[in-house]
């Protein structure tokens, strides 16, 4: 019997919840921070960019600038982030990792290198390439459908 697109779809997220379950374990080190999926999104992408401004997270995840504002704010709070003038720019403000959010940046690596080691290290180059593009390419897809609206 040949497989539909349903059939694969159904298959794909299924293996992506499966993947879930089986790092459960794993991600519990993040879990602990009590962090919103908005949250650790918005995080993550200040581990990766930072310095950043609040227009560069309002750009990438599509929202508003007091959604943006509000989010920060509480991870301000909570020490996860900090803001300083921008000595280059003083009409900007600049986002960094305050402790809390050093200390999360600390786990991800700690996981990441933990995948690394444990897990990819059972694909090939070519696999994790493969892997890597095709998601890629899902977020082009679905970055396009979203702000197409």
């Amino acid at each position: 019997m040949m497989k539909t697109l349903d059939t694969y779809v159904k298959e794909l997220h299924d293996t992506f919840d499966e993947m879930s379950r089986l790092l459960t374990d794993d991600l519990a080190t993040l879990s602990q921070f009590n962090l919103t999926p908005q949250q650790e999104s918005y995080l993550m992408f200040c581990v990766a960019h930072a310095p950043l401004t609040a227009k560069e997270l309002v750009d990438e995840f599509q929202v508003s600038k007091s959604a943006v504002s509000q989010a920060i704010a509480r991870l301000e709070q909570d020490r996860f982030l900090e803001r300083e003038k921008n000595p280059d720019n003083k009409r900007e403000t600049l986002i960094y990792l305050g402790p809390k959010g050093r200390m999360f940046a600390r786990r991800i690596k700690d996981f990441n290198e933990k995948m690394r080691n444990d897990y990819y290290v059972h694909l090939s180059l070519e696999e994790i390439e493969m892997i890597t593009e095709s998601i890629k390419k899902l977020n082009r897809v679905i970055r396009d459908k979203q702000t197409k609206g």
